[in-house]
């Protein structure tokens, strides 16, 4: 429940401040959230269906789920624009970081230049296995970032570098290479640490991507 993850965005966070999440749906659709149009309160708020948030809402509280999936933040402190991103292969093959940053830019002023983008854990290179139907996918919709996102395995299936796809398509969008910066944790080997759909199958937890613009 991502309730109970609020307190640890209190800190340095004064009054009431909701929790804005979605019902993810591996699309490349972005909405743009403000404080006003939720309850007020603490508590979680799902305001619809897509895989990515936006706000310009100081202290308002942003979340993403994810258990292999990218999970990423956008932010440029300047406009004073906040972004989470939920993306799995179907997003990023979507473009859900792109019409992110396309928001961020037409709706609040956001210079590509100043954008620094995080991102968590996810299925890494090192594991995540994907069908011969996925790099095809991508082949002919992304044939620029393809090659360097995709390694060839010994039965006919690929690697897919998650990490790679978005960075690619971050700096396509303007945003500096060195303004992508990567956890670099794989979810399927790190039991230790992450949560995984791969490793573990309907068992598996989630984790919660966080984020909130302060005063």
């Amino acid at each position: 429940d991502p309730a109970t993850l609020l307190p640890l965005l209190g800190h340095g966070v004064k009054g009431s401040h909701p929790l804005a999440i979605l019902t993810q749906v591996h699309s490349s659709r972005c909405l743009i959230v403000k404080e006003s149009d939720l309850p007020h309160g603490h508590g979680a708020i799902v305001i619809g269906e897509g895989d990515a948030l936006v706000t310009g809402d100081k202290g308002l509280a942003l979340g993403v789920a994810t258990a292999d999936c990218l999970p990423l933040f956008a932010v440029d402190p300047k406009a004073g624009v906040l972004a989470v991103v939920h993306a799995g292969w179907r997003g990023t093959l979507a473009g859900v970081l792109e019409s992110t940053l396309a928001i961020m830019r037409g709706s609040f002023g956001a210079d590509p230049a100043r954008i620094v983008i995080g991102a968590g854990p996810a299925a890494g290179a090192c594991c995540y296995e994907v069908g011969a139907e996925v790099r095809e996918a991508f082949a002919q919709a992304r044939p620029s970032i393809c090659p360097g996102i995709f390694a060839a395995t010994t039965d006919g299936r690929a690697r897919l570098d998650l990490f790679e796809a978005n960075r690619l398509q971050a700096i396509a969008n303007g945003v500096p290479a060195g303004q992508f910066v990567s956890a670099g944790i794989c979810t399927i080997c790190r039991p230790e640490l992450t949560h995984s759909f791969r490793r573990d199958g309907a068992s598996a937890g989630r984790m919660w991507l966080l984020a909130a613009l302060t005063p």
